[in-house]
């Protein structure tokens, strides 16, 4: 008998760790029914934007060039997406960047399996950065929540990365806020490790 593999995003996953009770429930309950329904077609809000970012920085582009991708959206995406892409202008200042390619990885606990894409590899000054980003419309990142995404990229992506300069960040796009794990800390990771144990149980319990 094979065994099941959940696959889940890390959104997803970090959506349960920051719930309680039965909330967390509801989070692995939504996550399953999303895949036994329709999940093939599940669309992606933000994907347009992420890969604008990724591309205008690849080919060296400008902040008029980002601001594109509101014209190439839907109408009713747009107010959202003029927030997002003015907080990533002004993380971005006008600042130097150069790309690199960020690492990939899987990260298996038990039989869950969660998806490690950090979107961006930038070179800021003589700074190197590997960086998540944080793309919502109404809610904002905090450093707990952070530094849980954190703890996940440098425990499992350091040893995808060369050196010990890369420094592993979470952007808050909106606010063009950027978390940073400047301390290679890795102190939450058996944390997240009980959680995923716990949404394992919950997934084959439902």
């Amino acid at each position: 008998m094979s065994k099941e593999l959940i696959r889940i995003s890390l959104t997803e996953f970090m959506n349960f760790v920051n719930k309680s009770g039965s909330a967390k429930a509801t989070v692995v309950s939504n996550a399953k029914n999303k895949r036994d329904e329709d999940y093939a077609h599940f669309k992606d809000y933000w994907l347009p934007l992420r890969n604008k970012i990724k591309n205008v920085h690849k080919k060296k582009g400008s902040h008029d060039d980002l601001k594109e991708v509101i014209k190439e959206i839907n109408q009713e995406r747009r107010e959202n997406y003029l927030k997002t892409v003015n907080g990533y202008c002004s993380f971005w200042k006008k600042q130097n960047i150069e790309w690199f390619n960020p690492p990939k990885k899987t990260w298996i606990d038990g039989d869950v399996r969660i998806e490690l894409n950090p979107e961006l590899g930038l070179q800021i000054k003589d700074k190197l950065y590997v960086v998540k980003l944080h793309t919502t419309a109404n809610n904002n990142i905090d450093k707990r929540h952070a530094d849980l995404i954190l703890n996940l990229m440098e425990e499992e992506l350091r040893s995808k990365v060369a050196g010990d300069e890369i420094i592993f960040a979470v952007l808050d796009v909106k606010r063009g806020k950027l978390f940073e794990n400047k301390n290679k800390d890795v102190s939450l990771f058996p944390l997240l490790k009980g959680e995923a144990r716990s949404f394992e149980t919950i997934w084959k319990s439902i």
